[in-house]
């Protein structure tokens, strides 16, 4: 069975770049498979790659000192014990600042000069935006999504492979610096190939880093995350069509501020459900007139004859 989002998440949850996950911070997903109850340095500990311990002294030596917002969580005082961790985490910060501040990737005629890699990550970001454009904000799936784009807020970042610890370091990377007062606005972390056809195993680790990292470092009640996933099913939904209001093109990471998602709640009148009631009463309609083959084309970004109609008369969230 598949490890499934709790019927509280499920009412809550919409297409929507803050309202998505209102009651997040206030409920976890239920897991089919019974959970241990272990400590976050117990599960990264178990994680753990010897190489990276005798790399660990020469990458300490080149990495420049975590900002002190960033210290407090995985500098001397922090409780996890994970080198590895630690050391993929410190990966993670100083790619954050390279690619920030660094512009050797430019040549003089203005052109980014990209490896292989990179290129492949830009056509995921590429991708990734075009669906936030083509179906989060086309199909008006969520009021608030174009505001961040248009104000460029919305940062994506991907991370690549399929390694616990290092998409795990890449999101918490995000919710730590997002954490911080000064960082407006929302970051999705795309993991292309953390497990796009295991909704399960995806949701393992969105579970450990909710009730385990979280909670140790104390980033309940400043930021949240909101799942996305491929093969992304509610609890007790089956196949339903709902299902589909997070579904992504990539396993993604949502990241959000707290007082942002509650700011544009109160915009709703404190009634985030209106949002996924009327994504949801748009779902069934396509699904009723265009069947669910072409509900699929829809929410990978394609038009369909009539879409615009449908959407003019369910534009509200009343």
């Amino acid at each position: 069975m598949m490890s499934l989002l709790s019927n509280r998440r499920r009412f809550l949850s919409c297409y929507c770049y803050y309202a998505t996950a209102s009651a997040a911070a206030s409920s976890s997903p239920q897991s089919a498979t019974a959970r241990v109850s272990v400590s976050t340095s117990a599960f990264l500990s178990s994680l753990d790659c010897p190489s990276l311990h005798r790399q660990r002294s020469i990458h300490q030596q080149k990495t420049p000192p975590l900002p002190h917002y960033q210290q407090r969580y995985f500098g001397r005082n922090s409780k996890s014990k994970s080198n590895s961790f630690q050391h993929k985490f410190m990966k993670v910060s100083a790619k954050g600042k390279q690619q920030q501040h660094d512009d050797d990737g430019i040549d003089e005629e203005g052109a980014a000069t990209l490896d292989p890699e990179e290129q492949e990550n830009e056509e995921i970001k590429e991708t990734t935006l075009n669906w936030i454009k083509k179906v989060v904000i086309g199909l008006n799936l969520c009021p608030f999504a174009e505001k961040p784009l248009r104000q460029n807020q919305l940062k994506v970042s991907v991370v690549r492979g399929d390694d616990d610890e290092t998409v795990a370091a890449a999101v918490v990377y995000e919710l730590i610096a997002r954490s911080d007062e000064t960082h407006d606005g929302t970051t999705v972390v795309v993991a292309p190939e953390f497990y796009p056809d295991d909704f399960e195993r995806y949701m393992d680790l969105v579970q450990y880093i909710e009730d385990d990292v979280m909670e140790e470092h104390d980033l309940h009640g400043l930021v949240q995350i909101a799942p996305f996933h491929p093969k992304f099913a509610f609890a007790g939904s089956g196949d339903g069509i709902d299902n589909y209001t997070n579904r992504s093109p990539y396993p993604m990471f949502h990241v959000l501020r707290e007082n942002e998602v509650g700011l544009a709640v109160d915009k709703l009148g404190g009634d985030a459900s209106k949002v996924w009631q009327r994504n949801v009463d748009l779902l069934e309609g396509m699904d009723k007139k265009f069947g669910r083959e072409d509900v699929k084309k829809i929410m990978k970004g394609e038009s369909l004859d009539g879409l615009k109609e449908m959407l003019r008369d369910l534009r509200g969230y009343s």
